[in-house]
């Protein structure tokens, strides 16, 4: 038996003694829903946590262990679990109903977000950040009257068909079950390659919207530069095509403005969701008011007409909840918290680059405010390259602190979302953690072979 397959049996034999009533309830679940789980993002071999409460920047699972979690639901939890803030504004909806017809909630929702975010014009509320991209794109469609959109390789926008490609740098569609005709108005492109856009856009006219993610989140947390940011705001103003900045993830994680107010960079479209309500079901699009007006049923003459709505839009929890996160964003940001959680987290990657070095195990970490994400790795950064990484080492990393009560990551996605909950003692406790694990099991050993290998 080599040195990976003694570590994955010690690491996977301690996650099945620690968490018999997971893997009980997962053969129950896997029963009623594929994989056991309700989405893809929270499954992990050899089966995924089940959990039964949270508080702060901790969670509960069905064993009565507690984790320090900073998988956060892949990200919406960034005040923690069951905030104050949050649980007091639900409070509202005892007086309210769950769902009522243009609630007084959505108003003061939609004047909150015009405060908030520098593009905010106008707002829409939706139920998800696919419905918000969708929406948004569509939009931009009927205001240019043109059918293209691009985005860029490494981004994930929604599950909408249209943009289920592009996710390593080719348009391979992410998953089976999506027409090639899908994706027949959709353009693909190299993100931070300048020359590139500029020769896709002089060589055709029917571009109506670029769509990117400020953080480049899903390609590895890379993070778009800002010069790169105003160069395609300077060209989408100067060709007349709409730019959507795609905040599902950065939306009130850099501030309360966003991606856009960290930057001082204002897109004509903005798609919010995640952090917008705390957790709760909410999303929105907001904009140019000029853009928007062609979803407003008293729009002027000549205006071209968008369908948009749904049943759960203005559901008085989200819009609560919404409420409720935005006041205490604002709270946090005039006290400086926002600097501090994002020193804490920089001093969680001091931390963990230095417990790998002791270990003579390679690692790079990509960090942008308070969002983390980890390769096992001596190879210089680069998108594309760590593309191809074997990724089984970081998998049993992350695993493994899960044995010793901390989910950095789960298993496969590697992404890291903290909180304003994550205090300096619960980054300490993580640090300590990822200790233990890389000195209690052979990482060194299999990470030798690996290299040895390659």
């Amino acid at each position: 038996m080599n040195h990976l397959e003694t570590l994955r049996k010690q690491v996977v034999a301690d996650y099945e003694q620690k968490t018999p009533g997971s893997r009980a309830m997962f053969e129950r679940a896997s029963k009623a829903m594929p994989g056991g789980t309700s989405g893809n993002l929270r499954f992990f071999p050899p089966y995924p946590l089940y959990m039964t409460s949270g508080q702060g920047c901790r969670t509960v699972d069905v064993d009565g262990a507690s984790y320090i979690d900073c998988f956060s639901c892949s990200g919406p939890l960034l005040l923690g679990h069951r905030h104050p803030a949050v649980m007091s504004a639900l409070a509202r909806v005892e007086e309210v109903g769950g769902l009522v017809v243009n609630p007084v909630l959505m108003v003061e929702c939609a004047e909150k977000l015009q405060k908030l975010i520098p593009c905010a014009e106008r707002v829409r509320f939706l139920n998800s950040g696919t419905e918000a991209v969708l929406t948004a794109v569509r939009y931009a469609r009927a205001y240019t009257g043109k059918p293209k959109v691009i985005k860029f390789y490494g981004q994930y926008n929604g599950q909408d068909d249209q943009f289920l490609l592009g996710k390593a740098p080719n348009r391979k569609p992410l998953g089976r079950g999506i027409p090639a005709s899908s994706h027949e108005n959709t353009l693909t492109l190299p993100c931070n390659d300048i020359a590139a856009f500029d020769e896709v856009v002089a060589s055709r006219d029917d571009i109506a919207a670029v769509i990117i993610d400020p953080a480049w989140h899903s390609g590895g947390l890379w993070s778009v530069p800002k010069d790169y940011l105003e160069a395609l705001r300077a060209r989408t103003r100067a060709a007349g095509i709409v730019l959507i900045f795609d905040e599902v993830i950065t939306g009130f994680r850099m501030g309360t403005g966003g991606a856009q107010a960290y930057h001082g960079i204002t897109p004509d479209l903005t798609t919010l969701a995640k952090a917008l309500s705390a957790g709760d079901r909410l999303a929105a699009v907001v904009g140019s008011a000029e853009i928007m007006e062609v979803t407003d049923p008293t729009a002027r003459k000549g205006v071209p007409r968008v369908f948009q709505s749904g049943t759960g839009n203005d559901a008085s929890f989200g819009l609560a909840a919404a409420l409720g996160a935005m006041a205490e964003y604002e709270r946090l940001e005039a006290s400086d918290e926002y600097h501090a959680l994002w020193n804490r987290v920089e001093g969680l990657e001091v931390a963990i680059r230095s417990a790998f070095e002791k270990q003579g195990i390679g690692v790079h970490v990509n960090r942008f405010c308070s969002l983390m994400h980890m390769f096992v790795t001596d190879l210089e950064p680069d998108y594309e390259r760590y593309l191809t990484l074997n990724n089984e080492l970081l998998d049993l990393v992350c695993l493994g602190l899960i044995n010793e009560g901390v989910i950095l990551a789960f298993p496969t996605s590697h992404s890291s979302y903290f909180s304003f909950t994550h205090d300096q003692a619960a980054f300490d406790e993580m640090a300590t953690a990822l200790t233990t694990v890389l000195e209690k099991y052979p990482f060194a050993e299999a990470y030798q072979d690996q290299m040895l290998g390659r």
